[in-house]
């Protein structure tokens, strides 16, 4: 069994203050840089000590799930500010405009961050990047997508957040199919559906998708909608990104031992439901290290 957290890490208070600072002309750009790193160091710190498996920088300089591959490429803009989900957080929504969508700029070392030891980067699946545009996945995938995973360097796992897909309900998934085996260029792959019911994604072949890993969240999904004998790595959402409370470890053990035995899956790696971004960050830090708990519990104490 694994852990390790996907997605949009909050950021310190320290630096929240650092950034509004710098907005209104209070602090140089140097004084928010040095606060990014002191978050950085500290995120890859408490993922340490957990014992996460797959390391992740937390994506403490994105904005939302889409800025700065949109702010790097032809062919797509940033659209108007729109209500993310349910939650009270907004997002720029990709909006097309003349040309072919195309990455110009590699993602740099601001966006995806080396961090020590086996690592994880996450961005946005390619229906999720192309939701809203008129756009098919696959022309995404190509354009913008394969460009910037080809260009991560040293990753275990790229996991491709998926927030749309299962409120669309789609019944025919051979468009995202076809984009997700263009994003087959090097790093293993996860696709996570996050903040949604799977189960119909499921009966229409979520778990045929070309891809390594697929994400559950299962704070809305039951553990019985999934099939038995998935062949392929399950990222089990087991700590809800947007409550407060702080799971306990060996409840997490015991839902994983019940993904093993009841549902056969043969490799679990829990993970949030969604980006952590959605909690105070001491309450993420706190839900980190119950995701390290669960990992190392016995099979007597997850019984």
């Amino acid at each position: 069994m694994q852990a390790f957290a996907p997605g949009i890490y909050p950021r310190s208070e320290a630096l929240v203050q650092a950034t509004r600072d710098l907005d209104r002309g209070r602090v140089a750009q140097g004084a928010v840089d040095e606060q990014f790193g002191r978050d950085l160091d500290e995120l890859v710190a408490v993922q340490q000590r957990a014992g996460l498996d797959l390391l992740a920088d937390g994506m403490l300089r994105w904005q939302d799930l889409f800025r700065p591959l949109l702010e790097e490429s032809e062919g797509l803009e940033l659209g108007p500010l729109t209500r993310f989900l349910d939650t009270n957080t907004f997002f720029r929504a990709p909006h097309p405009n003349s040309g072919q969508p195309k990455l110009t700029t590699p993602l740099d070392e601001r966006y995806v961050t080396p961090v020590p030891g086996p690592r994880l980067v996450t961005l946005p699946s390619p229906y999720a990047l192309s939701h809203g545009t008129g756009l098919i996945p696959d022309v995404v995938a190509e354009g913008v997508l394969k460009p910037a995973i080809q260009a991560l360097g040293d990753v275990e796992l790229v996991v491709l957040s998926e927030p749309f897909l299962a409120r669309d309900e789609l019944e025919d998934l051979s468009p995202l199919a076809n984009a997700l085996e263009a994003c087959r260029c090097g790093p293993k792959l996860a696709l996570q559906v996050t903040f949604g019911d799977a189960r119909k994604l499921l009966d229409a072949g979520l778990g045929d998708l070309p891809v390594d890993a697929i994400g559950i969240d299962f704070y809305a999904t039951h553990v019985t909608d999934v099939p038995k004998g998935l062949g392929k790595t399950l990222l089990a959402g087991v700590v809800d990104a947007r409550s407060s409370a702080v799971e306990e470890a060996r409840e997490l053990a015991r839902f994983a031992e019940q993904l093993r035995v009841d549902r056969e899956v043969e490799d679990v790696a829990l993970v949030p439901n969604g980006d952590l971004q959605f909690v105070a960050e001491p309450i993420a830090r706190r839900k980190l290290e119950q995701l390290g708990a669960a990992k190392t519990a016995t099979v007597e104490e997850a019984a």
